[in-house]
């Protein structure tokens, strides 16, 4: 089996870093695309696989278009609460992008400076995209943090920048030219990323450059997790073996404040959902959530056999696992906590979850029926789950989330022939459903601050 390069501590030489592919290896299809992985050999130098070439685009000059119709008839904003969403807009030349939009829209930024953030509308939402490029919010709800494209200099392709938004104000600037997946410092004055096989941190005041901490040829740039405590930065590298196509990945634990890295623990497989949620840390810092399996902080696995699905509760060291016709909470030891019944095929469709703002209330979809399909809330605390409301003519839920007072669930649905709607829908029993906006997909919910 292959094992991962020896680290290295002098920053002082270009690289270039693998990245996230489908489980096959392949890079997937559709614009946008992340990096594609690189393929190596176990025992000599890491080389570069050549991307898949996104379709060449030229970067037209932004010009001012207009928010969507249904924007202008929109009732009150919802209720101390953000919603990132994106929807193609049309240049003067009539090319169609897909452009970063708020709701309310924010004071500060230009909308027509975002229309060309997640590149041409070829038809396809860019929602893959948003798997690994999610916009983060800060841990204190000040600032939100907006990645754009990766550029691909060889085909043509510009970046379009990771972006600052602060949310009390509504200015917005550019941190980095490029789009990074980066995680927050805990302290909100900093973020973590991968880029070339290096490790950085970068400070978000204003003329702050990038400070690098970790050099391999082998980083993954989807995976750069800082620790709640501050203390620590998640990173990871892989390797696959050139001749049997086994992945070895190798996580290790990178100082904040300076310091050589430590091997956690390695993982060797023969293939791997490629996503940067896979890797996360538990919310009081204690435990790993890395490919399916929970380490402890001195690199013992914890849970009996590894599973799939698995994500923590937002409040405790808890994970959630999607099995069969249930939902459960389980323990880091893999011991059941709850169970909660959700009836009807899994294979069906895909099952979205989300956990209420103040983690008591887990709301889930349904199967689909004639109708639509149904959203549910399982009450954490009593055990009761409740059906809420259907959103009609829907065929699957993409995106699931709770407002900020945990009052409305907020969803993009896809209708079928490139139809996505955001609706929300009361979170009580036979609540209103309404559609809120029409062609847009979802991104984020948000709170927004009182000012």
């Amino acid at each position: 089996a292959g094992c991962s390069s020896s680290p290295t501590a002098s920053i002082n030489k270009p690289t270039t870093a693998a990245s996230s592919t489908a489980t096959t290896g392949a890079p997937p299809t559709g614009a946008p695309t992340a990096t594609p992985l690189a393929t190596t050999t176990a025992t000599s130098a890491p080389v570069t696989a050549t991307p898949s070439a996104p379709a060449p685009t030229d970067t037209p000059t932004p010009t001012s278009i207009p928010l969507p119709t249904a924007l202008a008839t929109l009732p009150a904003p919802i209720a101390n609460t953000l919603l990132l969403y994106t929807t193609p807009v049309d240049d003067p030349s009539g090319q169609a992008y897909w452009a970063f939009r708020t709701l309310p829209p924010l004071p500060g930024p230009d909308p027509a400076a975002f229309d060309t953030l997640y590149g041409s509308n070829q038809g396809e939402g860019p929602a893959r995209y948003f798997r690994d490029f999610r916009p983060q919010l800060s841990p204190d709800g000040r600032y939100i943090l907006v990645p754009g494209l990766v550029s691909y200099p060889e085909y043509g392709v510009v970046g379009t920048g990771t972006w600052l938004i602060d949310l009390t104000t509504g200015a917005a600037r550019e941190l980095l030219p490029d789009g990074v997946i980066a995680t927050w410092s805990p302290t909100s004055d900093a973020i973590t990323y991968v880029k070339n096989g290096v490790l950085y941190t970068l400070d978000i005041a204003t003329g702050a450059t990038p400070t690098p901490f970790y050099e391999n040829l082998d980083l993954w740039p989807l995976y750069a997790k800082w620790s709640p405590d501050g203390q620590l930065i998640l990173t990871m590298t892989g390797v696959q073996d050139e001749l049997t196509g086994d992945l070895t990945f190798t996580y290790w634990l990178v100082p904040a404040g300076g310091g050589p890295p430590r091997e956690l623990a390695r993982h060797e497989t023969f293939a791997a959902e490629y996503s940067s949620s896979e890797i996360s840390w538990s919310p009081d810092g204690q435990f790993l959530l890395m490919h399916n399996q929970v380490y402890d902080l001195d690199g013992n696995a914890l849970l009996p056999e590894q599973v799939g699905g698995l994500g923590w509760l937002p409040d405790r060291s808890q994970l959630i696992h999607w099995e069969a016709e249930e939902l459960r909470i389980i323990s880091v030891h893999g011991e059941d906590v709850a169970i909660i019944p959700i009836g009807g095929d899994p294979h069906q469709i895909p099952l979205r979850w989300a956990f209420s703002n103040n983690g008591r209330r887990l709301a889930y979809s349904m199967q689909r029926g004639e109708e639509g399909i149904a959203l549910a809330i399982h009450d954490l605390e009593s055990g009761e789950t409740q059906v809420v409301g259907t959103v009609p003519g829907a065929l699957y839920v993409n995106l699931l989330r709770w407002s900020a007072d945990d009052n409305l669930l907020i969803t993009e649905t896809d209708h079928g022939e490139g139809r996505y709607n955001i609706w929300t829908l009361e979170t009580r029993p036979g609540g209103a459903v309404e559609r809120l906006i029409e062609n847009a997909e979802l991104i984020e919910v948000v709170p927004y601050p009182v000012r």
